[in-house]
């Protein structure tokens, strides 16, 4: 029979990962804006430190999937606000204490750069308070540049009603910080241990598919590896993507708990395997912690690259 082989490089474009981590929060989402905060206060007018702790947990490998509203309901639960302030240490309690994300130092040095380089260069992520505004609060997730250049440090900033790149430049710097640490959920979590394969069924079957006008199915599968040692779980979606890298439809999906620096072997089903003749289309892995048809890019991740899109025909006969 003939056996083919896609190897194809997996998620790792705009489509689906902004350019600062793994999740973006607006605190103006219409799902949570007019929930009560703290004491007299809501989330639409006073959630960017919630918006960017939610961003914290859901990058940490060990804490559910947490969106605003859930928790600021866990938070009014379990003492985590004084008022209508932040109690900045009860957040990394919330799937127990040292399981998850950590708070682990602060500054309250204006433009204290080399206190936010350094809490980086540790691979912790800093919240951090910007300058020109009373007060309001964003996510740092990574530097690109000299240390004491506002323009180096990127962030997730849940003030925008929509997405758009940022950096401190934006506001000119900031006046405090808080670092956490966690074990952060990124490309370099995973490793593709394999190629990926699509094996359609033995052209013996193929034929009486064809003949019954039916579409041929296949099975694809690939190896991952957990690069954490703690356990990594969620949903591995697998994605139809045209030549623009824009999805077309959800082909499978499969829930599953990678060990610590274990690996896994993912099977997914492919009911057509038709689109496949059409190179321009491909198929890309994508990790979530929850599973939607249609994934949205703020709250999936993709994998390192794992070589061509194109296909290969082998024969194995």
């Amino acid at each position: 029979m003939k056996r083919i082989i896609l190897t194809c490089s997996l998620l790792l474009c705009a489509l689906y990962m902004n350019a600062t981590g793994f999740s973006w929060f607006s605190q103006s989402d219409a799902r949570w804006n007019s929930e009560r905060l703290g004491r007299s206060t809501s989330i639409g007018r006073s959630g960017c430190v919630l918006s960017c702790l939610s961003m914290l947990l859901n990058a940490e490998a060990s804490n559910p999937y947490v969106t605003p509203d859930k928790l600021n309901e866990w938070l009014q639960a379990n003492g985590g606000y004084s008022g209508n302030n932040m109690r900045w240490q009860i957040p990394g309690l919330i799937d127990g204490d040292g399981l998850g994300i950590e708070l682990q130092a602060q500054s309250t040095r204006y433009n204290d750069w080399e206190f936010l380089s350094s809490e980086l260069a540790q691979g912790n992520k800093v919240i951090v308070k910007v300058a020109g505004r009373r007060s309001h609060w964003v996510l740092v997730v990574g530097q690109d540049g000299p240390a004491d250049k506002a323009a180096s440090y990127l962030v997730n900033d849940p003030g925008m009603k929509q997405y758009e790149t940022r950096t401190l430049a934006f506001w000119g710097g900031f006046r405090s910080a808080r670092s956490y640490s966690g074990n952060w959920l990124d490309e370099g979590a995973f490793n593709l241990s394999s190629e990926i394969y699509v094996v359609p069924i033995p052209d013996e079957e193929c034929f009486l598919y064809k003949m019954s006008n039916l579409p041929v199915p296949a099975d694809v599968f690939v190896s991952l590896q957990n690069s954490l040692a703690v356990e990594i779980h969620g949903f591995f979606i697998l994605g139809l993507f045209d030549e623009q890298d824009e999805l077309m439809y959800t082909v499978d999906y499969q829930y599953a708990e990678l060990a610590p620096t274990g690996e896994l072997d993912l099977l997914f089903e492919m009911q057509d395997f038709s689109p496949l003749e059409n190179e321009s289309n491909t198929l890309k892995i994508i990790y979530s912690k929850y599973f939607s048809d249609m994934p949205s890019r703020f709250d999936t991740l993709g994998l390192e690259h794992s070589g061509l899109r194109n296909l290969t025909i082998v024969d194995t006969e």
